[in-house]
């Protein structure tokens, strides 16, 4: 059952007294793109060196462990838009998706701890307690990605303001990424010397921490400026209707599709590649710094270029522009150490609009699903996009650890050359051509600047 909305502006306090349609503190707009920073350190460390663990840390088969990402994580997803209801029927103080920065903040940190801890059961008891511990760990994420994605079209309507904030969230995220991804395994070292699997739980406690203490940052200095007031309820057949008829968001979440399957290919077998056909896996440390430092960097020009350039066609140029490292990563020798760093940057740069971009134009599609169908339903829209990118996650790390496996891949001992072909494929070719489908579905994306103003001016009028 979802709940029809009307949206109405009010003043919380003094210090909140920007209108929805206006501009937002600096305080506000760090603060909640520290909300999805706290997520994010714990989200990328997991997609990017969870199967590492589970292969070479717990010796867990890649077949097993493929079964496990494709059961839990679609698990994880399908529980996405039970949050998005759920957070929509939220009566709080507080709104109704901030109070989930502080509710979700102890889950994610404790079960991010255990999914890094090994037990010493038996093998069907460790088989349990992975699945038991990344269940609950996908659901925690689940507390936390849906209210913040949803706290973009309730903090502000003004659509070059949610640009602004949208981008600073990303530089912020990217920031959280490029920390925890590039820190891991110097970390882990640190911690644990030869003992990985001490030096992996030893480095997810301080990612908890950190993401606890970010949590509670995020808390306290975001508002929710567009309340939502219920109205009428409605029956699964509308409640269907806000995502079947939104065309937007079905082209976008397909876009965000191929891009998450992709990039989470790449970004879950980097290691690999640089453990095993590099030789090198110090440089695991400076490729992902360079990965994601570029990313940071390409999010800096965002707001500029989307000003310049409509936003889908920001999207297109650059990601067409990545395929160029996605290409010639595939023909690059192992020993060209320079060249491989260098298409890392590129590959970080181009591809990033795709995914920033992408999460901006999502509170666009939760005005379009009312314009639509009277139905304001935040929620449900933005699960929606957090079971897609969770889905995606899901078919990436399945893909990898059964190609992995198919390969003939045998953890901790010198590579087979099909083993070694697959890595490399995993890391070029194959992310890049899912990047191709994505931007060539994104080129069908219908809301430009000008509609997007016309069909608010119709929303407020009905409001």
């Amino acid at each position: 059952m979802l709940v029809s909305d009307k949206t109405v502006r009010f003043h919380a306090a003094e210090n909140q007294k920007s209108a929805s349609g206006g501009r937002l503190s600096w305080t506000e707009r760090i603060g909640y793109g520290l909300g999805d920073m706290s997520y994010n350190i714990i989200f990328q460390f997991v997609n990017a060196y969870l199967l590492f663990y589970y292969t070479d840390v717990d010796g867990i088969s890649p077949a097993i462990i493929g079964t496990l990402f494709l059961v839990v994580r679609v698990l994880d997803a399908v529980f996405d838009p039970v949050m998005g209801v759920i957070m929509d029927k939220t009566k709080s103080r507080w709104g109704k998706a901030r109070p989930y920065l502080l509710w979700a903040a102890v889950p994610l940190a404790l079960f991010t701890f255990l999914c890094f801890t090994t037990p010493h059961f038996s093998v069907a008891g460790n088989r349990i307690y992975a699945y038991v511990t990344y269940i609950l760990l996908g659901m925690s994420f689940s507390m936390q990605t849906i209210p913040v994605n949803s706290l973009t079209a309730r903090m502000t309507d003004n659509l070059q303001e949610r640009t602004l904030l949208t981008t600073i969230r990303m530089i912020l995220v990217y920031i959280g990424i490029l920390l925890s991804i590039s820190c891991a395994t110097p970390l882990a070292q640190y911690f644990g010397g030869d003992d990985q699997a001490k030096g992996f739980q030893l480095t997810a406690l301080v990612y908890a921490a950190a993401s606890f203490a970010l949590n509670l940052i995020s808390f306290l200095t975001v508002r929710e400026r567009v309340a939502i007031k219920p109205e009428k309820k409605h029956g699964v057949k509308k409640t269907l209707a806000v995502l079947i008829r939104n065309k937007p968001l079905l082209i976008l979440a397909s876009s965000f599709l191929a891009f998450a399957v992709g990039f989470n290919i790449k970004l879950t077998t980097m290691v690999y590649y640089f453990t095993y056909n590099v030789h090198r896996k110090d440089l695991v440390f400076m490729g992902t710094l360079l990965f994601f430092g570029a990313a940071l960097i390409s999010n800096i020009f965002i707001p500029s270029l989307s000003k310049k350039w409509d936003r889908k066609n920001v999207m297109m140029i650059s990601a067409a522009l990545s395929l160029i490292s996605y290409v010639g990563l595939q023909f690059t020798a192992y020993s060209s150490i320079p060249l491989i760093l260098f298409l890392l940057f590129v590959s970080g740069f181009f591809t990033t609009p795709l995914n920033t971009l992408a999460w901006g134009m999502l509170a666009d599609c939760v005005d379009y699903a009312e314009w639509k169908t009277g139905i304001r339903a935040d929620g449900v829209v933005i699960s929606s996009m957090s079971f897609t990118n969770k889905l995606g996650v899901a078919l990436a790390g399945s893909f990898s650890a059964f190609f992995l496996n198919k390969a003939g891949y045998v953890p901790n001992v010198a590579q087979s050359v099909s083993s070694l072909q697959a890595i490399k494929d995993m890391n070029a070719i194959i992310p890049g051509i899912f990047i191709l489908l994505s931007v060539l579905l994104i080129s069908f994306y219908p809301i430009t600047e000008n509609r997007y103003k016309k069909m608010m001016k119709e929303l407020e009028q009905r409001r």
